[in-house]
């Protein structure tokens, strides 16, 4: 019998426990810190998690779940391009705030529970324009990406204080600056866009594209 309890989870914890200690360990999570403020041994945590990365995905998720991205829907008869960039700004905003640990988020945690409503209302703006559904997952799956990987690229700024593609390629045209010339001027911080300025970018190559998508599929019926 003994054995067998030692075979099932631990009842002295939870795994909700496991993630209120792992959030409270900062950035920097150990397993082993985790198991010493809930006063089990490491291997105790085993029991409700595979590893450190499934505990970070999970906490990732529930700081994403209580993070505000509420209110961002628009006017019912708003165009579609307005919902994409709502959907898009709202969703960025949720996920910097924690750039640091959401580079854990997976595209399935992005759309929570408590916000499916929002977001079946924003497919179904897309499918009401005209848009097949496939074209509806590419576009939300681009936007999720265009997000994580700009708390990706935060987080690897505040790790190494500034960002090493940049750093990496500033040297190596600098090397060659003679032979580089329609190249050195990229280099200048003066000349590159801040990260609000990028992001619009990105945006309004998405939605031209979307539109050009929609404007051949209404033409080829």
């Amino acid at each position: 019998m003994d054995g067998a309890r030692r075979r099932g989870r631990p009842p002295r914890i939870t795994r909700e426990q496991i993630v209120r200690a792992a959030r409270a360990a900062g950035d920097e999570l150990r397993m082993a810190d985790v198991a010493r403020a809930l006063d089990v041994a490491p291997t105790a945590l085993y029991h409700h998690v595979r590893d450190r990365e499934e505990l970070l995905q999970l906490v990732a998720a529930q700081v994403l779940e209580e993070t505000p991205f509420d209110d961002w829907v628009p006017a019912a008869d708003a165009p579609w391009p307005d919902w994409v960039r709502a959907y898009a700004l709202a969703f960025r905003a949720a996920v910097l705030e924690h750039a640091a640990l959401l580079r854990y988020v997976r595209l399935t945690t992005a759309a929570t529970a408590g916000r499916l409503e929002q977001i079946d209302a924003f497919v179904g703006a897309l499918r009401a324009a005209g848009f097949s559904s496939a074209d509806v997952m590419h576009a939300v799956q681009h936007v999720n990406l265009l997000v994580s990987g700009e708390a990706w690229e935060r987080a690897l700024i505040r790790s190494a204080g500034d960002e090493p593609q940049l750093v990496e390629f500033d040297r190596a045209v600098a090397h060659r600056a003679a032979e580089l010339p329609n190249l050195m001027p990229l280099t200048d911080p003066a000349e590159r866009p801040d990260a609000d300025s990028h992001f619009a970018f990105a945006l309004d190559c998405l939605i031209a594209g979307m539109s050009d998508r929609l404007a051949a599929a209404t033409a080829g019926q």
